[in-house]
């Protein structure tokens, strides 16, 4: 299965299975201003989970969008009039700091974990007990970054059908003129804007669908509960520390810190049906209306 989330960060404009949250907001604007970012309590996945709680990143070092955390409370099934049951997408607000209900990626007892190789593609880990038996849960992974490049775009919209060109500044950019506005006359403005975008590409193979069910199946008793509705894209930063292991001994473990939830996505994959794995493409950036008028 294949799905195509356009994440662009627009402002003024509400779309439905995205919404972007006041802590992407703060970061954005301590990065613009050059401020220290300061972490709040009540504001990190790292308190909800008790690890890591309130390690302060260093203040030369500004978190960064570079992970990605998946919850099965993101939907609802609503019976229509036709009395025929649809699911239904859960809108987040811009104030939330955590899905409605996370889903580790992983969840392996103890005695069985990932290996270290593995284990430097997820972070937030932590010991869990589900029924008496101990297991090991991941509930961040990396987002896939190398070799994603950013770009500027020119999208243009004609009755209602959009045009993507790359956006190369001219002499023209440096040198605006001011629309000719009509002080009498009707004025139209296009739908065109601008945009700075990232395309990156999650990829949840076989395996990975596997580890969902089995952990659908520790969790609730059932795999059918291996849904994929609502994403957090996660700013962070990387630090090592001590991780513990089978028999009360401790590893060295890239873990993220100062984790706050960026933006929520909806989307719905379940995953009981679609154990051969999905693609989930994001587009990741800003954009901007380009004022572009005519007279009539």
């Amino acid at each position: 299965m294949h799905i195509v989330i356009n994440t662009l960060y627009v402002q003024e404009i509400i779309i439905e299975n995205i919404c972007r949250t006041i802590y992407s907001s703060e970061l954005q604007t301590c990065l613009l201003l050059d401020r220290p970012f300061v972490l709040l309590p009540s504001s990190t996945l790292n308190e909800k989970f008790s690890i890591q709680n309130g390690i302060q990143p260093d203040p030369s070092v500004i978190p960064s969008v570079k992970y990605f955390a998946i919850g099965n409370g993101g939907h609802k099934m609503v019976v229509g009039a036709n009395g025929l049951t649809k699911t239904d997408p859960v809108q987040h607000r811009g104030t939330d700091a955590a899905l409605y209900s996370h889903l580790p990626f992983i969840l392996r007892e103890i005695s069985n974990d990932i290996d270290a190789v593995e284990r430097a593609k997820y972070a937030l880990r932590r010991k869990e007990v589900h029924n008496g038996t101990t297991y090991v849960a991941y509930y961040l992974k990396r987002l896939p970054l190398t070799g994603v490049v950013v770009d500027m775009e020119f999208i243009n919209v004609t009755n209602g059908v959009q045009t993507v060109n790359a956006f190369v500044p001219n002499a023209s950019n440096l040198n605006p003129t001011p629309p000719d506005l009509s002080s009498t006359g009707v004025n139209v403005v296009t739908g065109d804007y601008v945009a700075a975008s990232a395309k990156v590409t999650i990829t949840l193979s076989a395996a990975d669908v596997a580890e969902l069910l089995n952990v659908s199946t520790i969790i609730y008793g059932d795999p059918g509960y291996a849904i994929i509705s609502e994403i957090g894209l996660c700013s962070g930063v990387d630090k090592v520390v001590q991780s513990p292991v089978d028999n009360n001994a401790m590893i060295n473990f890239n873990e993220a810190i100062a984790v706050q939830v960026a933006s929520f996505i909806n989307t719905n994959f379940p995953l009981e049906y679609t154990n051969d794995g999905c693609v989930i493409s994001l587009d990741i950036g800003s954009c901007e209306p380009n004022l572009s008028l005519s007279q009539q």
